[in-house]
């Protein structure tokens, strides 16, 4: 058993926002930074991990897994990569930050599920990537920052990691002067600096709305027909983006910020910016949560107009419907892990907003005994109810039937894993998220379909979602 000690080798007041470190570390650091704005959450900023599970699940992919073992359970291959691992933090530490971090592509689910495949995600993407980090910046909710590190054999990256600290520190402090400078200048003026400008990609839908329309029709009648009754229907924006992916995010951060946000890159060129508010799973030792999302629409220009489309989701009896059928299938899923009877409907549905839209939220927990593991958790969860329908395996076989491509990490999931006696994970689901990569981007958006769904309103939802990264 490999013991990994987590210390705290230095904190700071003074440390710039976690996506100005981001962009401070080199390429091929390999960054994965894990945001939360709701106030009450940990942000992570980890970089050079030193171990790496990736591979794909696909028949025609590569990299099948990083060493021999056994299984081909993406989850199992990540318990058995940590099962001789043992993290012990200091006192007073959060369980954040250091640990194995990464995503489960939505392909992950035929290791749990039988439905049809499709061809693979596009520019060499695996289907799940992992990594161990024993290094990372830790947010507190109070604004103070921690360096922990995961020391194995003594001493041997405490300097480096404490040279980026101090490196994050200085930019911080000349951000702050910088911001004082040009302030007491726009005052003399009368008038503000000039913004910077964003960054919007210019994306394109891959089918028509004709086509969609058309797939939610068959749909339509399938759930008529008794099939199913509700699947989640998704389409791809894509075009050409030469930004950088970086930027993009903290542009997103600064005007958009939201629940779960997310930045991941690897050595291959290929990132990953999610800006996802829906959590799929949280793990405090013996206590499971969840938190599923379906029901949007659109904020209002005015807080009256806001208080009226509020209510008016709140009460919408098509999206009311839908949330009830999700919560059941999250309840069922933790059901098959969890302790007998130890499954609650915390929240059926609560109507939360963000910057553009509202969105309805339900919140289940349960108990569970660790000793099971993370794959055994996977394997009764994945893929997440909220984004694939009900029945589950009805509804990835209609997915993969009318989608007729690969969602690659859309609809996945992406976190952390600390594996122990008291394990520690938090996973967002893999909306509002873009892959980026040789030069090209990706986003997936979808609608959750029933049988008195509007076709075009559910495009036209669709393309709503996609609001908080084109601008339009």
């Amino acid at each position: 058993m490999t013991t990994l000690r987590v210390t705290c080798l230095a904190r700071s007041r003074n440390m710039p926002a976690p996506a100005v470190c981001l962009q401070g570390l080199g390429s091929g650091m390999e960054p994965m930074l894990l945001e939360s704005s709701t106030g009450d959450g940990f942000t992570m900023l980890a970089w050079s991990p030193d171990r790496h599970l990736r591979g794909n699940v696909h028949p025609d992919g590569r990299d099948n897994h990083a060493w021999p073992l056994a299984s081909t359970d993406p989850a199992q291959l990540l318990e058995d990569a940590s099962a001789d691992e043992s993290w012990e933090f200091d006192a007073g530490l959060p369980h954040v930050g250091v640990g194995w971090i990464g995503w489960f592509g939505f392909e992950c689910g035929h290791a749990y599920e039988n439905f049809p495949w499709n061809p693979p995600y596009p520019d060499g993407w695996p289907d799940y990537h992992f990594a161990r980090y024993r290094q990372a910046l830790v947010w507190l909710p109070d604004g103070e920052c921690l360096l922990l590190q995961a020391q194995v054999h003594g001493n041997e990256d405490r300097a480096r990691a404490l040279s980026w600290f101090e490196k994050f520190e200085a930019m911080g402090a000349a951000s702050a002067s910088a911001s004082l400078s040009e302030g007491a200048e726009a005052a003399a003026q009368g008038s503000q600096t000039e913004a910077a400008p964003t960054i919007a990609p210019q994306l394109e839908a891959e089918i028509g709305e004709h086509r969609f329309c058309a797939d939610v029709t068959k749909l339509r009648d399938w759930i008529g027909e008794g099939e199913l009754f509700q699947a989640n229907l998704s389409h791809s924006l894509s075009g050409k983006f030469t930004q950088n992916p970086r930027a993009l995010y903290a542009r997103l951060c600064n005007t958009q910020p939201t629940a779960m946000s997310a930045y991941w890159e690897d050595a291959r060129g290929h990132a990953l910016v999610s800006h996802s508010p829906e959590r799929f799973l949280q793990v405090r030792g013996a206590s499971l949560l969840t938190e599923p999302i379906k029901g949007t629409a659109q904020r209002g220009n005015t807080e009256a107009e806001d208080l009226v489309i509020a209510q008016g989701l709140s009460v919408d009896q098509k999206e009311v419907a839908e949330l009830t059928m999700i919560v059941d299938m999250a309840r069922n899923d933790l059901g098959r892990i969890a302790d007998v009877g130890a499954v609650e409907v915390a929240s059926a549905g609560e109507v939360e907003r963000y910057p553009t839209l509202f969105h309805r939220i339900a919140t289940v927990r349960a108990k569970w005994n660790p000793e099971k593991g993370i794959a055994a958790l996977l394997r009764a969860t994945f893929p997440p109810a909220s984004v694939t329908g009900a029945p589950k395996v009805r509804a990835l076989q209609a997915i993969a039937e009318l989608e007729r491509r690969a969602r690659g990490p859309y609809c996945g999931c992406l976190g952390y894993w600390i594996p122990g006696p008291e394990p520690h994970a938090d996973f967002s689901v893999l909306i509002r998220s873009a892959t980026i990569s040789h030069e090209r981007m990706r986003l997936a958006v979808g609608a959750g379909i029933v049988w008195d769904s509007d076709p075009e309103r559910e495009w036209h939802e669709t393309l709503l979602k996609g609001r908080y990264l084109t601008g339009v």
